[in-house]
């Protein structure tokens, strides 16, 4: 039913954040994984994803690819790769320094049955290496902005799979993959901001800027402060780990 699309570089000390909210999916949809991985200092390599396999499987997986590659690739060109590997008609796009709400397979899925692309509209980043946190929203409907970056996306794998812009942009993705799948307003639906899911700052090498408007406590559009906490939307376990991994406390 649907293809978790999951590249990624340089990411292993926080790659297991992303695998513990996929053993935790609540679906009656089946789902594949699919990782594409370029070698980096910090590779995680097809053997870290084997202690994660059984817990995906009780979640709903039936299928795991580990896809290495011999050289880096932009962010942009690995997601039609993925596609063209995919077997499954939806296609979520995952981030390897994400944890995804239970249900974003769930509804990913029931969003895609009338729509071309879903993704919520507000979530919750945490700058691993000061532990601060921001508000992002993003409501594309209200500010006709379909560049901004995206939270927890997904869309068909037929619109990625045929991408054929040979201009492959190692930023602002998230705008060039809706461009090139031609998604307009009227195919995106919005869902609300959901609790226990949070995106991450500070171990991974695209998001310098974004981090910037939130990190220093100085909240610049479309961030925001609040008084939610990393305590009120990860679980305890996850929490704890991530805590004990970065030295946060």
């Amino acid at each position: 039913m649907i293809t978790v699309a999951l590249p990624t570089w340089d990411a292993s000390p926080i790659l297991w954040l992303q695998l513990e909210s996929l053993c935790r999916q609540e679906t009656e949809y089946e789902w594949e994984l699919i990782v594409c991985e370029d070698p980096s200092d910090n590779m995680a390599g097809e053997e870290y994803f084997k202690p994660y396999l059984d817990r995906m499987k009780e979640a709903g997986m039936v299928n795991f690819k580990y896809i290495r590659l011999d050289r880096w690739i932009p962010l942009s060109l690995k997601w039609v790769w993925i596609a063209q590997e995919a077997q499954f008609e939806n296609f979520a796009i995952f981030s390897s320094d994400d944890y995804s709400h239970k249900d974003r397979l769930q509804l990913s899925v029931n969003a895609l049955k009338d729509n071309l692309w879903v993704d919520w509209n507000r979530g919750m980043f945490l700058e691993l290496t000061k532990w601060t946190v921001g508000m992002y929203k993003k409501r594309i409907q209200e500010d006709k902005n379909l560049k901004r970056t995206g939270l927890f996306m997904a869309t068909k794998t037929d619109l990625v799979k045929n991408i054929k812009d040979e201009n492959y942009p190692t930023r602002g993705v998230d705008a060039w993959l809706r461009k090139n799948c031609d998604i307009k307003m009227k195919d995106v639906l919005e869902i609300e901001d959901c609790p226990i899911a949070i995106c991450t700052d500070g171990y991974n090498q695209i998001s310098h800027h974004r981090k910037s408007l939130y990190a220093d406590g100085n909240f610049k559009a479309p961030f925001y402060s609040t008084r939610k906490t990393v305590f009120d939307m990860l679980p305890k376990d996850v929490l704890t780990e991530l805590v004990t991994k970065f030295k946060l406390f």
